[in-house]
């Protein structure tokens, strides 16, 4: 019996499961969470793309039981408190121009350089006589770290970052959806939005050139309120630090998995940006985003009503060889990964997307001419949610840094 729920399924056994999805199932009722769920690359891309019809108001919906628009009616901005993934054109256009002035090309060129401190910098303290945790060494703490400097904040604080980010995740889409929000839980998220304000209000009193000043500064009538900006920070702190490390840490799971790539990629560097975008493809960080219908919509001669919850795939559509080929399923740097879903598609295309790539290139370039071809033997444990997926731990031996 095919059985699948986007908060009750995880772990390695997905991929499998995705693929009788596309096949035997393309629209799939998951009755407990209460959603339909698309799996094939085609109807994935359109849902993304389609905003008049798929409203993403159902990310703050069904991810944190907050009210959403019914039928065409979107909420205004003022209820999305800057969370760019729940709000809908054309108050995500106005959202989206503001938070971009943090992300120009300029500042981008300053994150390059400090990106590659700061991995070296972790590099250079990691052990050669006893295993090197990928994750918790390095994949976990460059976001975190990057993150940090980008708000203001001392990157050396990076545990107390961290928690708040776990914590996040695990109350949106992990086990404290079963358990309930636990007394530690609320209070980390508490003091996430009590420090992200009082750095938002610092800035508007004395302005850096940091992220932070960039978004509450006024230019014209585009400016964040203050509980937007909060909102923002908060979301560009969990999610953009769980993306990254995951996206490291499946990246060189899969190259320990395929010895021959691991070699190509060690001898040939140029190769990094193809893995990157293959490990993004083939094992995708983000497993699903929701969207609720507007309006009746029909898939496969399954009629999805009005004010429906829709789960979108994203790892199942990846994988679909009808986009892909025969081959979908496997790891393969070689070939084109244009166009997968891994950062959204669309008007919602993830802001930090490069960022990600940069953390990530960046954290492969000086990590792998160290990797031998072996991970240290051990069970895989998951992280604490079923729509981030990557590993909480991935030990491997490491050769000494070179010199000179």
């Amino acid at each position: 019996m095919l059985t699948y729920d986007p908060f009750v399924t995880t772990g390695g056994d997905l991929y499998a499961l995705y693929e009788r999805l596309r096949d035997e199932a393309p629209v799939y009722w998951a009755e407990e969470t209460g959603a339909f769920v698309l799996s094939r690359y085609e109807d994935v891309a359109s849902a993304l793309a389609d905003t008049d019809a798929f409203s993403s108001d159902a990310m703050r919906g069904v991810l944190m039981g907050a009210p959403t628009g019914k039928g065409e009616e979107r909420l205004p901005r003022s209820d999305a408190i800057g969370m760019l993934v729940s709000v809908d054109p054309p108050a995500h256009s106005e959202l989206r121009r503001i938070v971009s002035r943090g992300f120009t090309p300029r500042q981008m060129a300053g994150w390059h350089n400090h990106i590659d401190e700061t991995v070296r910098m972790l590099l250079d303290a990691a052990p050669t006589d006893e295993p090197f945790d990928v994750i918790a060494g390095l994949g976990a703490r460059v976001p975190v770290r990057v993150i940090a400097a980008l708000v203001g904040a001392d990157p050396d604080h990076e545990d107390r970052f961290r928690l708040w980010a776990d914590a996040a995740t695990s109350v949106m889409s992990g086990s404290a959806r079963v358990t309930g929000m636990q007394n530690e839980e609320a209070m980390a998220m508490m003091a996430m939005a009590a420090d992200l304000g009082e750095r938002i209000d610092a800035r508007r009193e004395e302005p850096r050139d940091d992220l932070l000043t960039a978004i509450v500064r006024a230019q014209g009538e585009d400016v964040l309120t203050r509980e937007e900006a909060v909102g923002f920070a908060a979301l560009l702190l969990f999610a953009g630090t769980e993306t990254t490390t995951n996206l490291i840490g499946n990246a060189v799971a899969a190259l320990l998995a395929h010895p021959d790539e691991l070699e190509r990629v060690q001898k040939d560097p140029s190769r990094i940006s193809r893995v990157m975008e293959e490990t993004l493809r083939w094992d995708s960080p983000v497993q699903y985003v929701f969207r609720r219908t507007t309006r009746p919509v029909e898939r496969h001669g399954v009629m999805m009503p009005v004010d429906a919850n829709v789960t979108l795939l994203l790892g199942a559509a990846n994988r679909d060889p009808r986009k892909w080929g025969d081959d979908a399923h496997r790891f393969d740097p070689g070939r084109d990964a244009s166009g997968h879903v891994a950062f959204g598609f669309g008007p919602h295309f993830c802001l930090g997307a490069a960022l990600a790539r940069a953390e990530t290139s960046s954290a492969l370039e000086h990590l792998l001419p160290r990797l031998r071809g072996e991970a240290v033997a051990g069970e895989v444990e998951w992280v604490d949610s079923m729509q981030f997926r990557g590993r909480r731990r991935l030990p491997v031996t490491l050769s000494t840094a070179p010199t000179g």
